[in-house]
Formats: structure tokens, C-alpha cells, sequence
């Protein structure tokens, strides 16, 4: 083989891996926003409805949430991604009230996906 052979081949390889890398750092990004998500969902609800979910619904509800993101954020992460959102949870509504429309859109969440479980 030919040095320049040697070299596009080599070339190539670095980019199937840096575009399959940044597949996967993308991928890693959307499961960490949608666990989020479904984590401000549970606050919205808790915060604006002044409910909470007893053990077994929280069992049921997380169990949903970790086949959504296919098992694959670590255990670490999800707790520290929970106590993000519930953060910007109570953040978002102090600021702009159970009525706005972002929490409104949590509320939705939390009714259409994790309500009836």
C-alpha cells in the first residue's frame, strides 16, 4: 500500500470516529434532556398541585422513565440530573407561576405520560 492509501485510509477512520463519537455525545445529551424533563414534569406536578407520589408510584414512574432512556444514564448522573431539575423546577415556577406556559408543558407531560401510571 502506498503511503497516501495509508494516509486517506487513516484519515477516514478519524472521521467515522469523531462523527460516530459526536453520534454518541449527541445521543448521551438528548437521553440526559429527556430525563430531565420527565423529572421537572414530577416536581411541576408536586410543586403546583401540592401532591406527592407515594413508593409504589414512584416505583412505577421511575421504572417508566429509565425504559424511556433505555437504562443507559449511570445511577450517579440521574441523581445528580434529579436534583437539577427539581431545582430549575422550583426556579421556573417562582419566577413565572404554575399558570406560564413552561410549566404548563411539564404539567402536560406529567398528566399525558406519568399520571395514569
Amino acid at each position: 500500500m502506498s503511503k497516501s492509501i495509508v494516509t486517506r485510509l487513516a484519515a477516514a477512520a478519524l472521521v467515522t470516529g469523531s462523527v460516530l463519537g459526536t453520534a454518541g455525545l449527541a445521543a448521551a445529551q438528548d437521553m440526559n434532556a429527556m430525563y430531565s424533563q420527565y423529572h421537572q414534569a414530577i416536581r411541576a406536578a408536586e410543586v403546583c398541585r401540592d401532591m406527592k407520589l407515594d413508593p409504589a408510584t414512584w416505583s412505577k414512574v421511575s421504572t417508566y422513565i429509565d425504559q424511556k432512556i433505555n437504562y443507559e444514564i449511570p445511577a450517579g448522573q440521574r441523581l445528580t440530573l434529579i436534583e437539577a431539575a427539581k431545582t430549575d423546577t422550583r426556579v421556573l415556577v417562582e419566577k413565572k407561576g404554575c399558570d406560564s406556559e413552561d410549566v404548563g408543558a411539564l404539567l402536560g407531560l406529567y398528566d399525558s405520560e406519568l399520571a395514569s401510571l
